[in-house]
């Protein structure tokens, strides 16, 4: 409960980057530039912090909690969060739209799939959902259990 983001060097040397006023960081993802976006909660917000170490509020949603974040080609971040399980998409210079309600109570993981989609994994209940560029969602799992917590694409593209 600290919030903090520490860098890790090839050497093992770590230093701390990033202390965010919340209390914890739950996503981390690097931004098309290249510095660093960090997803807080409770009272979330993403940070953007760059190289040199200076940070701000890139985004700051009304929910509560954000757990996930996720860059696509274009530089746009997709902002998973909860309470409410809402997908922001947020543009590089910050401006946002509602990019999907999920209909449960948290989104936990986001991931860009090779083909560009949006794969969402969430919590009450546990499903992963495909969704398109335009908005257009396809439930891909239906799960028995209350939460999916992760994603990942094989070397191979599959899910």
């Amino acid at each position: 409960n600290d919030g903090l983001v520490w860098q890790v060097d090839r050497a093992g040397q770590s230093r701390v980057v990033f202390d965010a006023q919340e209390l914890e960081v739950h996503a981390i993802a690097a931004a098309a530039d290249g510095a660093l976006l960090v997803a807080t909660s409770p009272d979330g917000k993403v940070y953007r912090v760059a190289a040199g170490g200076t940070s701000s509020v890139f985004f700051d949603p009304e929910d509560k909690y954000i757990w996930a974040l996720a860059v696509d080609g274009p530089g746009r971040v997709y902002v998973g969060t909860g309470d409410k399980g809402v997908i922001y998409r947020v543009s590089a210079d910050g401006k946002s739209d509602v990019f999907y309600k999920t209909q449960t109570a948290n989104v936990t993981s986001l991931l860009i799939a090779p083909d560009g989609q949006l794969l969402a994994s969430t919590e009450s209940p546990g499903r992963v959902l495909r969704i398109s560029p335009a908005g257009k969602a396809f439930v891909l799992l239906e799960s028995p259990y209350r939460e999916v917590r992760g994603l990942r694409v094989t070397a191979a593209g599959a899910l």
